[in-house]
């Protein structure tokens, strides 16, 4: 499988999540919002070009900046 950021992968798809680009700043962040590298997300919308994405992960649903979506990579199809 090949690596794709969050923003490519589809609505309603489960993947999991394989690198994170980003300092440990940003990957505690994550970490404490419940994503980090080997946990499965499920990509529930993206709101519009540059707009929102909102993921699944475990029982939390949580609305991802563009830019930061960007930085959270998953298996691809």
């Amino acid at each position: 499988m090949k690596r794709i950021s969050l923003i490519n992968l589809k609505a309603n798809r489960k993947s999991k999540v394989v690198e994170i680009l980003g300092g440990g700043q940003l990957q505690d962040k994550l970490m404490n919002m419940g994503i980090y590298k080997g946990k499965e997300v499920t990509k529930l919308s993206h709101l519009g070009l540059r707009g929102p994405v909102v993921v699944k992960a475990g029982r939390s649903i949580l609305a991802l900046g563009h830019t930061i979506a960007l930085k959270v990579m998953v298996e691809g199809e």
